[in-house]
């Protein structure tokens, strides 16, 4: 992904469309987004072999926008990265199949992992450190997309979709444990930074 991703920044520095000293900003939007899209295309193959689409557009709608903004654990490799996520994308739209969680376990898991997401969000890494406009932003955000969940999973239940809502509840809960090791993780790094 590295070297095409530098290969796709040449070619627009090349072609005048950016200059060169945003060489290393540009070269790092291409590579997280290229390792992104082949995450999202392997996932949505996945789906799309399991007959689980409308799954996979809930699962991933709720957890890229979430991920975006309350940030979460960031692993060192891109292949680990994407294992991780495959592995994780499949297993609840699996769960989801095969168990569908109670409406109110659903509901109590949707708040409480919301409330917890939206108060210690953003979690940064040592590759995404925010400033303090930046992490109110970003905690503003997360508090409109709970909000927006809380919404659409209001909706799912009146109209009878439960399974929507158990699966948005394992969503949220599989989110709130990427923040919680996310959160561990930077602080062990940013120990052992400060230790050097």
């Amino acid at each position: 992904m590295k070297q095409l991703s530098e290969r796709l920044t040449r070619y627009v520095i090349n072609a005048g469309a950016v200059p060169e000293e945003l060489y290393a900003v540009y070269q790092y939007g291409f590579q997280i987004g290229l390792e992104m899209l082949c995450c999202f295309i392997t996932c949505l193959a996945i789906a799309i072999y399991l007959h689980m689409i409308p799954e996979f557009m809930v699962f991933t709608s709720i957890f890229i926008l979430l991920r975006t903004y309350a940030g979460g654990v960031h692993l060192n490799s891109f292949f680990a990265c994407f294992l991780c996520s495959v592995t994780v994308q499949t297993a609840v739209m699996a769960i989801s199949c095969i168990y569908k969680l109670p409406i109110i376990g659903a509901w109590l898991i949707i708040l409480i992992c919301g409330t917890l997401i939206v108060k210690i969000s953003p979690v940064e890494s040592k590759n995404w450190e925010l400033d303090d406009e930046e992490k109110c932003h970003c905690r503003n955000v997360t508090i409109k997309i709970v909000g927006g969940i809380l919404v659409f999973a209001g909706c799912c239940t009146l109209v009878g979709k439960h399974e929507i809502v158990s699966l948005a509840a394992l969503t949220v809960l599989v989110v709130f444990v990427s923040l919680y090791i996310g959160a561990v993780k930077y602080k062990i790094e940013k120990n052992k930074d400060m230790r050097r």
